[in-house]
């Protein structure tokens, strides 16, 4: 009870405030008054560099003060002669990579940054030089992988095989404080099941949860102290003592040697690895480009080149991806007004948009529509908004078919239920010919609205992630990249960009010329960080550095990945299958094994996690792997006799609401919230189907009933005629006066008491306890405030369990 009145009060806070869209000045513009006036450029090329790269650099704040004829050589910007400008720029830059170039290699190591981070800079000249490229016909530049350093396959710690040290360290934490939905005899099981009576089960669910080379980075520990999971004090408190216990763990175990049974390439870090190019997306009409990379700090740089620069000030609960992204927990990242201004002008001048985004929703409960990408002034007057509701996402745009918060919205098929909480490349596009459409993983979703043509827009508004300005529609989860485009892509421009993927990409080439007795061999896997704590391996393929041919047939089966010293316990999707390359196959070009990925589990972290291949069979060795065993589960049998208590379904659960509150079911703000909400709510009486995203569905619409109501002033004199709710809560909900807020409350929806009930005296404690953490406003509550703590304890008691059980 203590926690979801927690929970409560948290959701109902930011709900209820948050300022209008903030009107921060953006960085100054280049100082540009040196105007070109000498020869005209004597090539299209040479003009394209000038619009490309010489604008954007010239300016004295950037390159123009040293690197002119009598100063700094090169004189790639000198402003009297764009001819000799191009030639002394041209070996400074590498069209075909520009990322490649000497020009960015140079920025991105400190050299002359106009940017609080040096990557943000390069990024951005790198952009500048690909729009370049772009217009001059260079190619994209081809991966070229290079022999790696050779070390053999390290050893790390290992959890033993026996329980005894996480039955003294870390089992009576969690069987004191997780028992309770961590346990196949939980009532409401939740897997892992690191609290099982079985200790010996217990041990095993939890062995991927504990790291003992970086014991902080262990699952257990982030859960409780970065993403705040069902804390049973304080959470930095709690997340300190699970540390401390893993620690204790890590301290008493050894080294663990290399298995000698394993048949190992040779290993490698992700360091070690070739960076794969960022090149290859569509992005000739990108007015706003986020890849999320800068990894700390509180802003998120727009790299498209086009300025202003709308960069992202970030606000609130977040945490930086270490393979480029940025989670979401609360509070949002948000441009400036002035540099949002640039997408409604570039936006306007051309009818056509397309909004990109590489996402990973926390759930699939969210609603509202949750806000992910908003360019709006308020929660009800927006230019666009791409949002979540449930399963689906939300196209919102102001046009001339529309109102001016985007309404109606295009959203997908509640059937087709396209959003999910994993990796996803959503595309919304928008041109007056084929009106709105939705892309998701480079398919079209198959949703459409008419053409309709971009009016009425305001340049006034802020670009935003996370929210909407006024701090409501609160989305959580995760982007790794954002690209605003002021053209509608087309189908095959965003297979193209989806094909690509996100992130910072690796090829790893694991050495195996000693196993098949052919040097300079390699199984190169294309590598990323999927988030903090997982790895992507896929699309593996055998090459010849030399370009050598096979002198013998290699026959590869059972190909496992393995990390810091051991095989990885999940995650092997080739250990089942047989590869056979024959005599004479010319290894100068990859040689495709699998287009399959997998993701297994981080351990110490991208810069120590040490990775190889091992084999059952690769050219004359050999390794017969024992199958592995499992602990027996006690998970108890069914009973066949039915519990003696029930729930209300949908929509029993609606009417009671309804009728202890007084309001009616028709009530416009009530029947939207059902009607979002009603597939989450339980369809059936049985409460051993009830989970906790339910719980979460009637604590919305208890939100939605208890505001209709006290904000109902008959209503609200009706229920609470003692409390002056013109009056801040120091003096409305004052000690002395509390119980004229918490009595009726009880009278209206605890009024039988029945044996089964929580007792008055302890739900006045819970409700005190609320009003008084509500309270705390640092001497700045007003009369507002009052209501909205009356509407938290009205929503605390009327979607509880009282209403629910029967």
């Amino acid at each position: 009870m203590r926690i979801f009145l927690l929970v409560l009060a948290i959701m109902l806070l930011l709900g209820c405030g948050g300022a209008e869209v903030e009107q921060n000045p953006p960085p100054a513009l280049p100082n540009n008054t040196n105007n070109y006036n000498g020869p005209a450029p004597q090539t299209t090329d040479i003009q394209q560099f000038k619009l490309n790269l010489w604008d954007n650099l010239v300016a004295d704040n950037r390159c123009g003060s040293c690197h002119q004829p009598g100063n700094t050589a090169p004189f790639f910007v000198r402003r009297d002669d764009i001819n000799l400008a191009y030639t002394a720029a041209l070996p400074l830059v590498n069209l075909a990579d520009p990322a490649q170039s000497l020009l960015v290699q140079k920025v991105a190591g400190g050299h002359n940054c106009w940017l609080s981070s040096n990557t943000a800079c390069a990024d951005t000249i790198t952009q500048w030089l690909r729009n370049w490229g772009n217009t001059s016909g260079a190619e994209q530049v081809a991966v070229r992988l290079v022999a790696p350093v050779i070390r053999d396959a390290g050893a790390s710690k290992a959890l033993p095989e026996s329980p005894g040290l996480f039955a003294a360290e870390v089992y009576p934490l969690v069987r004191q404080y997780c028992l309770n939905c961590h346990a196949p005899s939980a009532t409401v099981a939740q897997a892992p099941f690191f609290a099982a009576n079985d200790l010996s089960a217990a041990y095993q669910a939890s062995r991927s949860l504990i790291n003992l080379d970086r014991p902080a980075l262990s699952r257990l520990v982030a859960r409780l102290g970065g993403e705040f999971h069902n804390c049973w004090s304080d959470c930095a408190n709690d997340a300190a003592q699970m540390l401390a216990a893993i620690t204790k763990i890590a301290e008493a175990v050894p080294l663990a040697e290399l298995d000698p049974t394993l048949v190992p390439s040779k290993a490698l870090r992700l360091e070690d690895g070739v960076v794969a190019s960022s090149g290859g997306r569509y992005e000739s009409n990108q007015i706003a480009f986020y890849q999320f990379k800068e990894g700390q700090g509180s802003q998120a740089f727009d790299t498209s080149g086009v300025e202003p620069a709308a960069n992202l000030t970030l606000q609130g609960d977040f945490n930086w991806l270490t393979g480029w992204g940025l989670q979401i927990n609360s509070g949002r990242a948000q441009a400036s007004t002035q540099s949002s201004a640039k997408l409604a002008r570039l936006i306007g001048a051309t009818g056509e948009l397309s909004i990109e985004a590489w996402l990973i929703p926390a759930n699939v409960v969210q609603a509202g529509p949750a806000a992910i990408v908003s360019y709006a002034g308020s929660a009800i007057s927006r230019n666009l908004t791409l949002g979540q509701t449930q399963y689906n996402y939300d196209f919102l745009l102001r046009s001339s078919a529309s109102n001016f918060a985007g309404q109606p919205a295009l959203s997908t098929a509640d059937a087709d239920e396209l959003l999910q909480a994993s990796l996803q490349h959503v595309v919304l596009t928008q041109d007056p010919v084929n009106g709105q459409r939705i892309y998701i993983n480079g398919q079209d979703s198959g949703v459409r609205r008419e053409a309709a043509s971009i009016s009425n827009w305001d340049d006034s508004f802020a670009l935003m992630l996370g929210s909407e300005a006024d701090g409501s529609r609160q989305w959580q989860g995760s982007v790794r990249l954002l690209a605003i485009h002021n053209r509608a892509l087309s189908a095959a421009q965003i297979t193209q960009n989806f094909s690509i993927g996100v992130g910072q990409k690796f090829y790893l080439p694991f050495a195996i010329g000693h196993l098949i007795d052919l040097p300079q061999s390699y199984i190169v896997f294309e590598v990323a960080q999927f988030d903090n704590y997982s790895y992507l391996f896929s699309q593996p393929y055998l090459i010849n550095l030399d370009g050598a041919a096979l002198p013998a047939d290699v026959t590869i089966s059972g190909m496992a990945l393995a990390i810091n010293g051991k095989e990885s316990s999940g995650g092997q999707a080739w250990i089942k299958q047989r590869f056979n390359v024959p005599t004479g196959t010319v290894l100068t070009e990859p040689h495709t094994l699998s287009a399959l990925g997998t993701i297994i589990a981080a351990e110490s972290g991208a810069n120590s996690d040490e990775f190889f291949l091992s084999f059952a069979e690769i050219g004359a060795f050999s390794n017969v792997r024992s199958k592995a065993s499992f602990p027996q589960q006690d998970v108890s049998m069914a009973s066949s006799s039915s519990s003696d208590i029930g729930i209300r379904p949908f929509a029993a659960i609606h009417a009671s609401m309804s009728q202890l509150t007084g309001v009616s079911q028709a009530n416009p703000a009530v029947a939207n919230t059902y009607q979002t909400i009603a597939r989450q709510l339980p369809a059936t009486p049985n409460i051993e189907t009830f989970i906790s995203a339910q719980q979460m569905a009637i604590t919305q619409l208890g939100i939605a009933y208890c505001n209709a109501a006290i904000s109902n002033s008959t209503l609200r004199s009706a229920w609470f005629p003692a409390i002056d709710f013109n009056a801040s809560p120091a003096e409305a909900l004052s000690p002395a006066n509390r119980d004229s807020l918490i009595e009726p409350l009880l009278q209206r929806f605890m009024p039988l008491q029945a044996a089964t009930d929580i007792a008055n005296s302890d739900a006045r404690v819970e409700l005190n306890n609320l009003v008084d953490r509500l309270s705390q406003c640092h001497g700045s509550c007003d009369s507002q405030r009052t209501q909205t703590i009356a509407k938290a304890a009205c929503t605390a008691v009327l979607a509880s369990a009282q209403m629910l059980v029967y």
